[in-house]
């Protein structure tokens, strides 16, 4: 294994990245409105009741707010010059960052007043020849469990690096 190779794969073995957040109705409310969203479980808290929930309900996506505003956040000295967060950047020389695949399964949707534990992890990485030379492609983990661990959304969302 190359020098490289070792100092990638330890980048892809640190620890996870953790977070506890306590969702909020406003949040929930705006993501709804932002969204086009018209059902009034996302809104009024006696018709997500009625509806069997313990508070308004956030509309499905709404995970993904969680990991731009929990894992994306960070001050712009702490950000690449593409615009990721320099911590999410493997120990590699690239000249573009792309996304690619996401995958997410939704478990339960979130209501306001969850706590939610929030991680981040490096769950694989691997090489492939481009037409225009080396690709990395690393595939994130992001889990959004409450507070017994259970999962409500587990986002799969890979990065390519070329």
């Amino acid at each position: 294994m190359t020098d490289l190779e070792q100092e990638l794969q330890a980048w892809v073995d640190a620890p996870p990245l953790e977070a506890q957040v306590r969702i909020d109705r406003k949040d929930i409310v705006r993501f709804a409105f932002a969204t086009g969203e018209t059902d009034p479980i996302h809104f009024d808290a006696d018709a997500a009741r009625a509806a069997g929930h313990a508070d308004v309900v956030a509309p499905p996506l709404f995970y993904v707010t969680l990991r731009t505003g929990v894992f994306n956040q960070v001050p712009a000295g702490e950000l690449h010059a593409e615009g990721t967060p320099l911590r999410d950047i493997p120990p590699l020389t690239f000249t573009q960052a792309m996304a690619g695949e996401t995958a997410a399964e939704l478990h339960r949707p979130f209501v306001a007043g969850d706590d939610v534990r929030c991680s981040r992890r490096v769950e694989s990485t691997f090489t492939k020849q481009g037409r225009s030379g080396p690709l990395t492609f690393l595939r994130f983990e992001y889990r959004y469990a409450d507070a017994e661990d259970r999962p409500i959304a587990v986002e799969h969302f890979t990065r390519i690096f070329r």
